[in-house]
């Protein structure tokens, strides 16, 4: 999967050096000259990491870090500031703002690769576990309808179990297997499933459940 960049940098020339830097890597790489620019980029398009130069006019790298760290939809973007100041303090500051990283000008190559592909690892096991939350709600979302249902229409627990089951997509066959009983006993309960619940086919089933 392709990763998307942006480089921020409010002189073209510094950001185009950059870009070339990590050009060999196959990254998406988006170029913009001002903080302000760099927001719009962020409400129309997939950002998987932040590059900015620290002193911009108008909104410099720290104003632009704490609006990125700010949003709740932007929050974990990583953000590597660069800047040529090197004093500690000035790293603090971007620290500070919510930077992941800070690097110093003139940036070395290997170390600016090194630490961009370090970033993109953590943005990647973030949007995973992002994923895997967002399923997780949606099955107990999925689950919680379930039981209601079940209690609504007085289902018990072996009819629970086969329209478990049928929702997984099994046949009567496959279920019968599942819970060690005889097909025509697996059809037995599917029927009374289908009955309580008013429906006479498992595409049916589906639309009332979900």
């Amino acid at each position: 999967m392709t990763s998307h960049l942006m480089i921020v940098d409010d002189d073209p020339l510094a950001g185009e050096g950059l870009a070339a830097l990590l050009a060999p890597y196959g990254m998406s790489l988006k170029l913009v000259t001002s903080g302000r620019q760099a927001i719009a980029h962020l409400e129309k398009a997939d950002v998987d990491l932040v590059i900015a130069d620290l002193l911009m006019p108008d909104m410099d790298g720290l104003e632009l870090c704490r609006r990125i760290k700010a949003h709740p939809s932007w929050r974990f973007i990583p953000v590597i500031i660069v800047s040529a100041l090197d004093d500690e303090s000035d790293m603090v500051h971007g620290f500070e703002a919510g930077a992941d990283e800070y690097l110093i000008k003139p940036v070395s190559k290997f170390i600016l690769r090194a630490r961009v592909r370090v970033m993109l690892r953590i943005r990647e096991h973030y949007v995973e576990l992002l994923s895997r939350v967002q399923t997780s709600s949606i099955e107990r979302l999925i689950q919680r309808r379930f039981d209601e249902i079940a209690k609504a229409v007085n289902i018990s627990k072996r009819e629970r179990e086969v329209l478990d089951l049928l929702m997984l997509g099994r046949s009567t066959e496959e279920i019968g297997i599942a819970l060690d009983i005889s097909a025509r006993t697996a059809k037995f309960h599917q029927a009374n499933v289908l009955k309580k619940l008013g429906v006479v086919s498992r595409h049916e089933l589906m639309r009332v459940l979900l």
